[in-house]
């Protein structure tokens, strides 16, 4: 039995429906408000429990049994008020899982972090899987929840758990358009005008499924690997969205004053409208950091070959624009 943490959302989702196609038995966790659309026919072919990564019962109930874990699950919250919640959820919860997996004695883990747990590039840094800058470098609280995660995985390893940590990039992909980082594809369609000059490292979604059922399969254990197909500028990848989906590109730079006044802007605008914003100042200061990562070793540990950026971008778009004309908030390959 395999369990999967996070099953109901973007990733998770994908893995899966990878794993049914495969003929793993699924056990998967989800909330008495968990939403199905992203499995379609899939979830019925999943066996499903009620359980919350921060209540150890229902954990316990739910790991009985299993032989691997992915844990796909975290929480990413642009709200300064759930910050508190979600950085809880993405370390304590990590925390109890890998707990739990230790005294019944599961096989594996596999742990999805982000390239974000490995922080910052201080000195304009190239990073790899050996890159880690200080956590008072981190800056940024979902840095810091993702970090503090990684911890609890490496230690789970340390007292005797198998255990490998995917680092992936952005990831790019069909799936509930209103949530990051999908919102970027109806946010460029609605006639995004602006640009910053940052990069980061971008995936397919199901590059991302397969290189990690393939990791889980493997004899690799102690070891992280960083998912991305290639880096690339942000202002090329917007570009790569507004012209799959045939609008017009951004075309104003962003400068540091005009990114604080934009998300000053956004934050009294998600408050009148009662609603998350759709970036904050995280966000924006990120957007002008130059990232730049390598997928050297992941590639040479599975021989696997990634989508391009532009042809992850070019299907995204479509099934995007068919889910406009549905009327449907989602969208999967």
């Amino acid at each position: 039995m395999i369990l999967v943490t996070g099953a109901t959302g973007f990733l998770g989702s994908y893995l899966a429906k990878d794993l049914v196609r495969k003929g793993e038995k699924v056990r998967a966790l989800k909330r008495a408000s968990s939403r199905f659309d992203l499995l379609g026919d899939f979830a019925s072919q999943i066996e499903w429990v009620e359980a919350d990564l921060l209540d150890v019962t229902s954990l316990e109930n739910a790991v009985d049994g299993v032989e691997k874990i992915y844990h796909c699950a975290g929480v990413f919250s642009p709200s300064h008020s759930q910050r508190e919640n979600a950085m809880l959820t993405n370390a304590e919860g990590t925390a109890n899982l890998f707990n739990i997996a230790l005294d019944k004695k599961v096989k594996k883990v596999l742990h999805v972090s982000s390239t974000i747990a490995l922080g910052l590039p201080l000195n304009n840094a190239s990073i790899d899987e050996n890159y880690y800058s200080p956590v008072d470098k981190l800056r940024f609280d979902y840095f810091k929840g993702k970090r503090y995660a990684e911890l609890e995985a490496w230690r789970a390893n340390a007292e005797g758990l198998n255990v490998v940590i995917v680092n992936p990039g952005g990831i790019i992909g069909a799936g509930y358009w209103d949530h990051q980082p999908l919102n970027t594809f109806p946010i460029v369609y609605n006639g995004l005008k602006f640009y910053t000059e940052g990069s980061n490292g971008f995936l397919d979604v199901r590059d991302a499924t397969q290189v990690m059922i393939q990791l889980m399969d493997s004899d690799t254990n102690g070891e992280r690997f960083i998912l991305i197909s290639e880096n690339v500028l942000l202002k090329d990848f917007l570009n790569m969205i507004a012209d799959a989906l045939k609008v017009e590109r951004p075309k104003y730079k962003v400068s540091k004053s005009l990114s604080a006044l934009a998300w000053r802007y956004e934050y009294m605008r998600s408050l009148v409208l009662n609603k998350a914003p759709e970036f904050t100042a995280d966000d924006m200061r990120i957007a002008r950091i130059l990232f730049n990562y390598s997928n050297a070793k992941v590639i040479k540990a599975t021989g696997h070959k990634f989508r391009t950026v532009q042809q992850s971008i070019n299907e995204t778009a479509k099934v995007f624009l068919e889910s406009k004309s549905k009327g449907t908030d989602f969208g999967t390959f």
